[in-house]
């Protein structure tokens, strides 16, 4: 198995962009010297934090983990031209010595589609022809396409990878993850389900088209996670600061984009249960290795820091992760 840290692009709004920069860098740079894998970012336009934004952010990370994996998780696709994302990405990766993983998803929030002028109802079919135009532009020469959103004819864009990125694909409904096992090279699992949901959705929706297909079934997934000498204190701090976030999930509309649209409207040790890496390193090795065993996780990006935690208690719990988990799972 694989680990990667979630360098969160946000945080509140009493802090600055610069002091938001130089926390997650510190968090980039922990993770590299704590044996993790990899390095993702995410996207949000118009957040109630402060945010930074994740294709910039993450060409700034490559010259701090030169060898570390990067990941975009994930580009909101439907609000961007795919000739965009494709050069976007394509510079990034000639960035750095690493690999690069190419995370992308539909999008939810209604202010952000309002304010790129793209309708909502629009973001299925922009996610699934854009996908495939961007995986075009980054392997072949030549491109031409006409298509209901984007049209090109005979183009080509200046630097491609030597290699074909891998797409994972984020999703939450069952069409959503019906619609990743076709089109991408993996389902993103989002952090905000339980290991139930996760196997069930697997087992039902996404294992079956893989497998018909002779396709790899192993699952890459997002949990929010904190690990302490106990686990009170792990479950103390993140209480704190996750509690809020998902409340502000719930107002950006997030419990909507899931199966059940109840599922995040529950009491904090509810929500937490099943659901979040939080204890002490042999409970979050336990865990762990459920994950491979319920829904054979291949690879684990934790997200250990939230808006208004300090950033020194998340690379805390990133040390310890190195030294007691990722050694033992």
């Amino acid at each position: 198995m694989r680990f990667g840290v979630y360098a969160n692009p946000q945080t509140a709004t009493r802090e600055s962009g610069l002091e938001l920069r130089e926390g997650m860098l510190r968090i980039a740079r922990t993770a590299d010297e704590s044996g993790f894998d990899g390095v993702m970012t995410g996207q949000h336009y118009l957040s109630d934090f402060t945010q930074l934004q994740l294709l910039p952010f993450l060409a700034r990370l490559t010259g701090e983990v030169e060898s570390m994996e990067i990941a975009t998780g994930v580009v909101l696709l439907p609000l961007h031209h795919p000739v965009e994302i494709a050069e976007q990405i394509a510079t990034i990766d000639a960035l750095h010595d690493g690999r690069t993983i190419l995370g992308v998803g539909a999008g939810y929030r209604d202010v952000e589609f309002e304010a790129f002028d793209v309708p909502k109802r629009e973001r299925v079919p922009r996610l699934v022809e854009g996908l495939d135009l961007l995986r075009r532009l980054l392997t072949e020469e030549r491109v031409s396409h006409d298509g209901e959103f984007y049209s090109l004819d005979d183009v080509s864009i200046p630097i491609r990878p030597e290699d074909p990125l891998p797409v994972w694909l984020a999703a939450n409904s069952d069409r959503a993850v019906e619609r990743a096992a076709r089109l991408s090279d993996a389902w993103l699992v989002n952090p905000h389900s339980t290991i139930d949901e996760i196997a069930t959705q697997k087992r039902e929706q996404y294992d079956p088209i893989r497998t018909s297909r002779g396709e790899d079934t192993a699952v890459p997934a997002i949990r929010e996670a904190f690990v302490a000498p106990t686990s009170e204190e792990a479950l103390e701090i993140a209480r704190e600061h996750l509690e809020e976030k998902y409340q502000r999930y719930i107002s950006w509309g997030q419990d909507e984009a899931m199966e059940d649209a109840a599922d995040l409207h529950r009491p904090f040790d509810e929500l937490a249960e099943d659901r979040f890496l939080l204890g002490t390193p042999a409970e979050v090795c336990a865990e762990i290795e459920r994950y491979e065993e319920e829904f054979d996780a291949s690879y684990v990006v934790v997200r250990s820091h939230w808006p208004g935690l300090p950033y020194e208690r998340a690379c805390e719990s990133i040390e310890l992760m190195g030294d007691e988990v990722l050694p033992n799972v």
